[in-house]
């Protein structure tokens, strides 16, 4: 990891629903750390986060957040959005890939598609840029190369995920060895390490400095829009922190409750009704998503009111055509899945829901969120972990705390105040120092395909190959780190030998598994993660190249020793295999 000082450190946190860029000198960050300027962006108010949405014209940029909300509005209401492509929470389209995502596509508002690399390029280009333009204000001479990149992103996601996004970000503009990928949990801790002990919105005064002292254990939950992420850690003698199971998580984010509510609308007013508001009212469809969100956010465990959402007035017009004329205001009542009939209020263009039931749209994900911990704590019950510290926007609603919370109730859990910004400006602290993290467990087996001398004894007859007057055992997996096992961050793990099969190029297939000792690729559970591409005039075929392999970082790195010059090449992993 490059450890070199930069004038400044910028962070871009490209969330499922909403994203937001900061930056520090490194003279700021030497007086206080905290200190992290984030970027105010102007919509209906100003906020510290813009929605993750952009616009395109045909295959072209034109806006980002805020604004591209607002001109697709003006576009819908023209009627000319056709050759318009108008993408929202298409972060979610990452997880959980395990292959190339060069080729991936992802699907406008309009129905029309277009190339994922594309769009997130296009957005982490924009970001930077707003970064950029903030830091000449301040120092007219500062170019690119003095700005160490940070970008963020869940620790759950697979190996393609995350070096698709570095491929983005090169194609955005940003130099590969200037950027850093931080997990977006681990951020999290290292900004609460440094957060004063009064800024805390839930828990005692002092457990967030408990948390952090030597011999500490805790939890940190970073539920977002999207996923939710958790990663367990120990605080070492030194302050430093090691990683007491591999980090894991699910797609159980806040847009899940958004998913909920839109399911009770479906079966309120009609999956027909709603079909045709999608299709053909795309402007009034959008303005609803937002009116669910808005009545999302102002459910709250102090006031306990109801929940009010703003039905756009077509609603009414299609409920009545596809319910025999039936006006939409005389529903009284409606069915949750679960069976239970439940009164309802529909005048004046607004649906009011009772507490309790907007809190049914929560339960779901909170159970499942709740199932996952008390597996994690099963995992680390050896190590007595009772600290939970949750971050992401998604913390910041009462409904799920107060869940956590009463399911919990023998753990101290945490919200800090700034647990929507935590990410992103620990992210820029990471970029200043990233040695808070010492060490990781390995979230899968990693491994290299090869072939060996082939041993009747050994090996799978299936696999037998003949090449050059000798015979092979094929498709074997040669592995250099095991599941679950303790990495020491900045160091290289296992170094093997590999023969070289083309005179001046070649390259090495990595593979993972969750099984800890897989024998051959072709194992059920095994999967291709990308290639490291060797290019040396060293190279011989026939010859054996050294390489190293370190699975400690946030991305997997390797080094090639060359055979006659003694030197060291650093490879990086592709994924348009």
């Amino acid at each position: 990891m490059d450890s070199m000082p930069h004038l400044f450190v910028a962070a871009i946190d490209l969330g499922t629903t909403y994203s937001g860029v900061g930056f520090s000198s490194r003279d700021s960050f030497t007086k206080d750390p905290t200190n992290v300027y984030l970027k105010s962006w102007h919509g209906i108010m100003v906020t510290s986060k813009a929605p993750t949405a952009v616009l395109f014209h045909h295959q072209k940029f034109v806006s980002f957040g805020y604004e591209a909300e607002d001109k697709y509005t003006e576009l819908l209401l023209d009627g000319e959005a056709e050759c318009w492509n108008f993408f929202t929470k298409f972060k979610m389209s990452l997880y959980e890939q395990q292959t190339s995502l060069d080729a991936l596509e992802l699907e406008a508002e309009n129905g029309n598609k277009m190339s994922a690399l594309t769009v997130f390029s296009a957005a982490i280009r924009y970001l930077w840029e707003q970064i950029m333009n903030a830091i000449v204000k301040q120092v007219s001479y500062v170019t690119c190369e003095d700005v160490k990149w940070v970008i963020t992103v869940p620790a759950i996601w697979t190996q393609p995920a995350k070096s698709f996004m570095r491929k983005a970000a090169t194609l955005a503009g940003l130099e590969s060895k200037m950027l850093t990928i931080a997990l977006e949990p681990e951020a999290a801790a290292i900004f609460l390490k440094h957060l004063p002990l009064q800024k805390k919105k839930f828990g005692e005064i002092g457990d967030t400095f408990r948390a952090f002292s030597p011999g500490s254990k805790y939890i940190i939950v970073d539920a977002g829009g999207g996923t939710m992420d958790i990663t367990t850690h120990g605080v070492l003698e030194d302050g430093s922190v090691r990683e007491l199971i591999q980090s894991s998580g699910g797609d159980w984010g806040g847009t899940n409750v958004d998913d909920n509510i839109m399911e009770f609308l479906e079966d309120l007013l009609g999956s027909k009704t709603m079909s045709t508001l999608r299709t053909d009212h795309q402007l009034d469809f959008l303005e609803l998503k937002r009116n669910i969100e808005t009545a999302k956010l102002s459910i709250s465990t102090q006031s306990k009111r109801k929940m009010t959402i703003i039905i756009p007035a077509v609603l009414h017009d299609l409920f009545k055509e596809n319910h025999d004329g039936m006006e939409l205001s005389s529903v009284k009542s409606a069915k949750l899945r679960e069976g239970k009939t439940v009164d309802i209020s529909l005048s004046k263009g607004k649906l009011k829901l009772d507490y309790e039931i907007a809190c049914s749209f929560f339960e779901g994900v909170i159970n499942s969120i709740c199932s996952h911990l008390k597996h994690i704590f099963q995992q680390c019950s050896e190590f007595e972990v009772d600290i939970l510290i949750m971050v992401g926007g998604f913390s910041n609603s009462t409904i799920l705390s107060h869940g956590v919370v009463k399911e919990f109730s023998d753990k101290h859990v945490i919200v800090p105040e700034d647990a929507d910004w935590s990410v992103l400006k620990g992210a820029v602290i990471f970029g200043h120092d990233p040695w808070l993290i010492k060490e990781r467990r390995s979230r899968y087996t990693y491994g290299v395909k090869c072939k060996q001398i082939f041993k009747d004894d050994i090996h799978d007859p299936a696999k037998r190959v003949e090449e050059n007057g000798k015979v092979f055992c094929r498709n074997l997996f040669s592995k250099h780190v095991e599941i679950g096992e303790l990495i020491t961050v900045g160091e290289y793990q296992t170094k093997k030998k590999y023969r070289v099969s083309h005179d001046t190029t070649s390259k090495l297939e990595l593979y993972a598994s969750r099984d800890p000792d897989p024998k051959y690729v072709t194992d059920e559970g095994c999967f291709k993660i990308g290639e490291l591409k060797l290019s040396s005039p060293d190279l011989e075929v026939g010859s054996k190249s050294c390489v190293q392999l370190s699975f400690s970082q946030t991305e997997i790195e390797a080094k090639m020793s060359h055979r006659k010059s003694g030197e060291t090449t650093a490879l990086y992993l592709e994924t348009n295999f």
